[in-house]
Formats: structure tokens, sequence, C-alpha cells
């Protein structure tokens, strides 16, 4: 991966390693693990850096995407 960035008067090529996308699957986990007696605390950590690291919107619509996926899948609409 390939940026360019300004610094000062300039810009600047920034290359590097692509960061993984992020799935709403590492917030999911890390709430599931709440549920358990003595739950992982790097799922939880996990959880909180992916929604330190993501848009509140962004977060509410993969929620709402994959609630309405699940009543659809049950014949339910919304």
């Amino acid at each position: 991966m390939v940026r360019l960035e300004r610094e000062g008067n300039s810009f600047v090529f920034i290359t590097g390693k692509t960061q993984p996308v992020q799935d709403i699957n590492i917030l999911v986990n890390a709430l599931s693990e709440l549920r358990n007696v003595s739950p992982d605390a790097s799922k939880i950590k996990e959880g909180l850096l992916y929604i330190d690291n993501s848009n509140e919107s962004d977060i509410r619509n993969e929620i709402k995407n994959i609630l309405k996926k699940a009543l659809e899948s049950k014949g339910t609409n919304v």
C-alpha cells in the first residue's frame, strides 16, 4: 500500500503493509466473552480497539444489517 501525505510544504509517499479490514465479528466475540465465567481479556481488548478505530455510524450500520439479515433468514420482515 502506498499513500501520499502532506509534510509541511511538501508531500511524501508512505509505504507499508495494509492493515486487515476489521470485521464486526471482533466486537461480537468480545461481547460474547462477557457471558463467560472467566472471560478472555485479549478478546475484550480487541473489541475495545475495534470500537476505538471505527466510526460510530459504521458500527451501527453493520449491526443493523446483521440483524436485518437474521430476521430475513427467519422469514420475518423489518
